[in-house]
Formats: structure tokens, C-alpha cells, sequence
């Protein structure tokens, strides 16, 4: 009878702690969520100024420059973080001089390789105005040094309230700057001049009120070595993660050239940015969310398992609705908001399909985050490297047909293999705990 009391008590605590987990990652998203909805309804206000101010062409180089800093600012992003996040309060403040030598580091390469990369680019393309743009955007990477442990401390200390205040007024600045510009005839500068000013604002608005633990040790190769063996696997992860996001830009670049580049980056963006910013938000709420669990909950295969499949279809719940809306009224507001002169490309159907793909990319955000909170940061590497080389291959083949082409190729992609990489890591991930458990 005891056993059985005991066993009922056990069960009624586990289901305690796995309602409490799922509230807390509600609560978390929900900030977030509403940060980046509201961002990106002032963000839609400046992109429909610039669609009808701007030509496919100057999208294209905008797509050319963004996408680049991209890529290269990823690997940076979680450089220390991923680790940091995850340490008990002692080696967390013994770790911090340390990573703050890695965060200045890895932020100068990133400037000098964009930078560099700025010359045979525009010599590519055959467009020298390229150069001056990439430079201005790389010299952000000299900036984002000075809020990334006050960052890092607001995610460890699951405060998703001021991460979220941070991602708000940064679009939101961006946004309105933006559009100003634009009205003003800045051009092409008026996408890129906000991306650099409102890194100041993203950096006070994570130090403000959040003093930094005294470091307690010095810089230490040994601790350097550490946090570099746990966070370069996951900052290669998230490198290999975006490069399978940008691929279309780079392929289409490639073989169709900057304006079809710029019909195409117009369209992922209007399709996909307000979902995309929320699967995002979901990624970053869930990755502290796993590792907050790792360190204070029961490692329960049945509760870690009943946790991802409601974070999944929590998040699935919030963007599907959305998707669906903007796929049935896109041959109405599109050229409605945007502007006729967008009739005349592929840009409604491009959109329509893009907008599709984005029901099951909530997917792989929580199937790559699953495996970094598990331990299998190189397993993750490898899956999207493999799903990176596939969609290379496949965009390679449809742009030589049709944007159009392009745009269902990636969807069908997106549908078949983004499940199965759901149900893959879930499967490895509780495999594991499953062996550890018994």
C-alpha cells in the first residue's frame, strides 16, 4: 500500500512539474511571441514603403548584404552563451572573464572576414556599390561584444520579458528608421543604416538594470578550452542551421541573378517574416527552457517526451493559423499593399508556396534545439548539414526553370524531411535518456 502511495505521489509530482514547465515556456514564448508580432506589424509598415519605393534590384543587393552578415554573425551568437546558459551559479561567474575574451575575439574575425569578403563579392556581381554597404553592416559585429553576457544573463535567468523588450524596440526602431530613410530617399542605405544603429539600442536595453556578476577568476586557457569544446560544435550547428535557411538567396543569386534575387527576397520576407520571427522566439524560449528543466527537474523520459510534443504543437498552433490566412488572401493584398509593379514578376506565387513551407519549419527549430540541450550539438551539425546539401542540390536544379520552380521545390522539401527530422531527434534524444534512466 505504501509502494502504491509512494508510485501516486511520484506520478502527481512529475505531472506538477511538467504543467509548471509547460506555463513557464507559455509564459516565456508568449513574451516573445508578442514581441516579435508587434515588431513585425511595424516592420510590414516600412516593407510596404520600401516595396514601393525600392526596385527588385536594390532588394537584391540588400539580400546579398544581409544574408552575408548572417552567416557570418551566427557562429558568433551563441559562441559562449550555449555553455554559460547551462552552468551552475559558481562556474558561471567563474567562466565570465573568459568568454567575454571570446565573445571581443570571435566579433573581430567576423568583421575582418566580412570585410575581405566585401571585394571579390562585389567583383562577382560586377557592382562595386556593394562594398561600402557590407562594410557598414560588419562594423556592427564590433559592437554586439558589449551586451552579449548581459544577454546571455537575461536567458540563463529565463527572463524572457526583457530579451523580448530587447527584440521589440530593436525591430520596432529598425522599422520606423527605415521608413523614414526610405521616404527620404536613402535607397538602399535605408535597410541597412537601422541594422547598425539599433544594436546600441538592443545592448542598452539588456544592460540596463542588469548588472553582470563580478568575475571571480581571470582569463584561463583552460576555461577558453572548455567553453570553446561545448559552444563551436553548437555555434556550427547554427551556422550549418541559417546557411540551410539562406540557401535559396545564394543559389538563386547564383544562377538568376540579383534582380530575380531581390523578387525572391521580397517574397520570403513578406511570406515568412512574421512566422519565421515567431519560431525563432520559440527556439530561444525553448533551448533555456530544456536546460532549465536538465538542472531542476526529474529527468523523466515520459515528461521530457509529453513536453516537446506540447511545445511543438503549441508553437504549430500559433504560426499555422497565420500561415494559412496569408496563403488564402495573398492574390489580394499582395499587390493591394504592395504595389502593382509586383504583378509582373513571380512574386504571388513565390510567396504562396514560401508562405506553406513555414507550417512545418517550427519543426526543425525544436528538433535542432532538442538535440543541443541533449548533448548532440555534432549530430545536429551533421542533419543540417545533410538537409542543407539537399536543398542545395534541389534549388541548383529548379533555378534553372523558374522562380516559381524554386519556390514549390523548396516547399515540398520543407514538407517531406522537416517531420521526419522532428520525429528523428525526438527519437535519439529520448533514447538516451532512456539508457541513462535505467
Amino acid at each position: 500500500m505504501q509502494s502504491i502511495t509512494k508510485s501516486l505521489g511520484h506520478k502527481t509530482t512529475i505531472n506538477q512539474m511538467l504543467n509548471q514547465g509547460i506555463r513557464t515556456l507559455g509564459k516565456n514564448l508568449l513574451w516573445l511571441a508578442s514581441a516579435q508580432f508587434s515588431g513585425r506589424i511595424v516592420r510590414l509598415g516600412a516593407s510596404v514603403i520600401t516595396a514601393r519605393l525600392l526596385t527588385p534590384e536594390i532588394f537584391g543587393q540588400v539580400a546579398i548584404t544581409l544574408t552575408l552578415f548572417e552567416l557570418i554573425c551566427t557562429p558568433t551568437r551563441r559562441i559562449t552563451s550555449a555553455a554559460l546558459i547551462r552552468m551552475n551559479d559558481a562556474d558561471f561567474t567563474d567562466n565570465l572573464a573568459s568568454a567575454n575574451v571570446i565573445n571581443f575575439s570571435a566579433c573581430i574575425i567576423a568583421f575582418l572576414l566580412m570585410s575581405l569578403i566585401s571585394f571579390p563579392l562585389a567583383y562577382y556581381y560586377q557592382d562595386t556599390q556593394l562594398i561600402l554597404p557590407i562594410l557598414f553592416v560588419a562594423s556592427s559585429y564590433l559592437l554586439l561584444p558589449f551586451g552579449m553576457l548581459y544577454a546571455t544573463v537575461n536567458l540563463r535567468n529565463n527572463n524572457m520579458r526583457k530579451v523580448a523588450s530587447a527584440n521589440l524596440w530593436q525591430t520596432v526602431g529598425d522599422g520606423i528608421l527605415t521608413a523614414i530613410l526610405a521616404l527620404s530617399g536613402f535607397g538602399l542605405w535605408a535597410i541597412i543604416i537601422p541594422k547598425v544603429v539599433m544594436v546600441f539600442v538592443w545592448i542598452y536595453l539588456h544592460k540596463n538594470g542588469n548588472p553582470l556578476p563580478t568575475f571571480t577568476q581571470k582569463t584561463s586557457l583552460q576555461n577558453i578550452k572548455s567553453l570553446l569544446n561545448f559552444s563551436l560544435p553548437v555555434s556550427s550547428s547554427d551556422l550549418i542551421n541559417t546557411l540551410r535557411q539562406s540557401i535559396d538567396y545564394l543559389v538563386i543569386g547564383y544562377f538568376m541573378g540579383v534582380e530575380a534575387l531581390g523578387v525572391y527576397f521580397f517574397a520570403y520576407n513578406v511570406s515568412l517574416g512574421i512566422s519565421l520571427g515567431l519560431v525563432q522566439s520559440f527556439g530561444t524560449a525553448f533551448y533555456s527552457h530544456l536546460c532549465t528543466n536538465e538542472s531542476n527537474e526529474s529527468n523523466n523520459q515520459a515528461s521530457a517526451q509529453q513536453k516537446f510534443r506540447n511545445s511543438v504543437l503549441a508553437i504549430t498552433a500559433i504560426t499555422a493559423p497565420i500561415i494559412i490566412l496569408q496563403t488564402t488572401l495573398a492574390p489580394l493584398y499582395v499587390p493591394f499593399v504592395y504595389g502593382e509593379q509586383w504583378l509582373s514578376t513571380d512574386a504571388i506565387s513565390v510567396f504562396i508556396f514560401l508562405c506553406l513551407s513555414g507550417l512545418v519549419r517550427p519543426m526543425a527549430e525544436a528538433a535542432s534545439q532538442l538535440l543541443l540541450a541533449n548533448g548532440h550539438s555534432r549530430l545536429n551539425f551533421k542533419l543540417n548539414l545533410s538537409i542543407t546539401a539537399i536543398l542545395t542540390l534541389v534549388i541548383s536544379i529548379a533555378s534553372q526553370f523558374s522562380l516559381t520552380t524554386v519556390a514549390l521545390s523548396v516547399m515540398v522539401t520543407y514538407l517531406i524531411i522537416m517531420p521526419w527530422l522532428c520525429w528523428y531527434s525526438s527519437r535519439i534524444s529520448f533514447q538516451q535518456s532512456a539508457v541513462s534512466n535505467s
